[in-house]
């Protein structure tokens, strides 16, 4: 008997029996948040009651995650990340204190009635304002970006800027403050001036100071109006991850930020086993999970076709010798349909005969692993082979501009979310994008300074919608946005948002800049929509859109 269990056991009580204690303690607390959110309404221009509500948000973002209450910590995250940038006097939203006050009252509703959160705080996250929100995986510093300038006015500009696309930023207006800002809380990335009044390479000495007496590894840009070989020089001795000339290409900035900044969460390889033991199936399955994979278990070969366009699986995992139909003839099945071709098929079985395996291999399989099989031996196999399906799909399936699904491939999405929907009971919206008066762009400036838009619009999206959300260029200026597990009203409020945001993003052309609006139509999922007539009524939405003036948001 393994000695461990006992201790794991015990371990997990406790664990349960502090959690509960802690749910039971959340309504006062949250009636705590909400007698601190009245003072503030009552006595707007008293600071002292926006530090006590900054307080226990702060309280409540570093203990719910903690003991399980994962969205109920990362709400009050953002929340918190909304009322310092307001207090600081750098919010987008200037000195209205309104949408601070709405996402603290959804917040303090949703949670008394739902603490864990489950499809009502994935509702209310998207119906939040997230002007400064953190990509939900992501904890607040992951997004922090010091902007170190002395130029007020240009640094607040840049900084609005940044915050569009979800960055939370404070300014540095001296330099030898940098070093205690850093001490106090390390940012992702810093953004800087090369020269200051000590000089016109001040920035990157001070860097390379910074970076030698700091452990921390802290992303560094610098902007600059001089773009000859010493500076370049000095900036890279210094350590520098990007250097831009002025005047800034923001869009640009973003790009290299977000390459820097923004880990991208890899999403789960998503496994199909097909075994009708079912003792067995679920024991790989369980190792796959461990392992950090999606696994779906499959007994009953009958409904392998439904299967297949419902999960859309990575990788085909599967014994040869089933009683009702044999692997062999299933694999000659699935590669019947052109769609899985490609789909990677792996045999596990017992099977030792060389000549059987390679029997089977012709089939149209590319693996055979022989049981038993040990864990660590599985796994790798596995991976290997469902990583690099997936990195050339993304060959065939993204848009090279963008990196967003193509046309084929959001369709191909859509199909499958539909589904989901259906079997999980939930609601789905589909938004279609237009870019307004975009030839125009091409006309005045030219095609590359429109691809520049273009990208200045994916960014934005990939920033301020949810890792759940499926984004894709639909083609030219035409952008499409599945999104699952959300109701129209939602991604109307979440979608007028991020155009709000975008209508004040400033786009470089030469020594101008220029701003660009876009139209949007949304549709909801109905009880037998099929893929094809969602995108007709969203594409009727955003028509309608369009012919009501442009720069607006328009239900299907």
């Amino acid at each position: 008997m393994d000695k461990q269990q006992p201790e794991d056991d015990g371990l997990d009580q406790t664990l349960k029996a502090i959690e509960a204690t802690y749910e039971a303690n959340l309504p006062p607390r949250l009636d705590d948040i909400d007698d601190a959110l009245q003072h503030c309404l009552d006595e707007p221009a008293n600071e002292a009651h926006h530090h006590t509500l900054l307080s226990k948000l702060h309280g409540l973002a570093g203990s719910a995650g903690t003991f399980g209450f994962a969205r109920l910590g990362l709400q009050a995250t953002d929340l918190e990340m909304l009322l310092s940038a307001f207090m600081k006097g750098t919010a987008p939203f200037g000195k209205d204190f309104a949408p601070i006050a709405s996402g603290v009252r959804d917040l303090s509703r949703w949670a008394k009635v739902n603490p864990k959160g489950d499809d009502a705080s994935r509702e209310m996250t998207a119906a939040m304002p997230r002007n400064l929100r953190a990509n939900d995986s992501n904890v607040a510093e992951r997004r922090l970006i010091y902007l170190v300038h002395d130029n007020p006015m240009l640094a607040t500009d840049i900084a609005v800027q940044l915050q569009y696309f979800g960055y939370e930023v404070e300014v540095i207006s001296e330099l030898a403050r940098l070093q205690v800002c850093i001490d106090r809380r390390i940012p992702a990335a810093i953004v800087m001036d090369l020269g200051f009044p000590t000089g016109i390479l001040a920035g990157a000495k001070e860097v390379a100071r910074i970076k030698t007496a700091n452990a921390h590894r802290i992303a560094v840009i610098f902007l600059s109006t001089r773009s000859n070989f010493e500076a370049r020089l000095a900036t890279v001795r210094a350590g520098a991850d990007g250097y831009f000339s002025k005047p800034l290409d923001m869009v640009a900035l973003i790009d290299r930020l977000d390459h820097l900044v923004v880990a991208e969460e890899e999403r789960l390889y998503r496994i199909l086993v097909i075994d009708d033991e079912i003792e067995t199936a679920d024991y790989y399955a369980a190792v796959l999970r461990g392992a950090g994979m999606e696994v779906r278990v499959l007994h009953k070969v009958a409904d392998m076709l439904k299967v297949l366009g419902e999960y859309r699986p990575e990788l085909i995992l599967m014994d040869v010798y089933m009683p009702t139909c044999n692997g062999i003839d299933l694999a000659r099945i699935i590669r019947q349909d052109p769609m899985y071709l490609d789909v990677p098929i792996v045999f596990l079985s017992s099977e030792g005969n060389l000549d059987n395996q390679l029997d089977a291999i012709a089939s149209g399989a590319d693996d055979f692993l022989t049981k038993p099989i040990k864990p660590l031996q599985l796994v790798s196999a596995l991976t290997s082979r469902a990583r690099r399906y997936r990195e050339l799909r993304a060959l065939i399936m993204r848009d090279s501009l963008t990196g967003l699904f193509n046309h084929s491939a959001i369709k191909e999405h859509l199909i499958r979310e539909i589904s989901n929907a259906r079997r999980t009971a939930t609601q789905l919206s589909l938004v279609m994008i237009d870019i307004d008066r975009f030839k125009s762009v091409n006309d005045s400036y030219g095609h590359p300074v429109g691809d520049q838009v273009i990208r200045g619009l994916s960014r934005l999206l990939q920033q301020r919608l949810r890792r759940s959300d499926i984004i894709g260029r639909y083609g030219g200026e035409e952008f499409a946005v599945i999104m699952p597990n959300t109701p129209v009203d939602a991604a109307i409020t979440v979608l007028d948002q991020i155009r709000e945001s975008f209508s004040n993003i400033r786009h470089q052309a030469e020594h101008q800049d220029f701003t660009v609006t876009f139209s949007a139509g949304v549709a909801s999922l109905g009880g037998d929509t099929e893929a094809d007539e969602l995108f007709r009524l969203a594409d009727v939405a955003l028509y309608d859109a369009k012919n009501s003036g442009r720069n607006r948001i328009v239900r299907g």
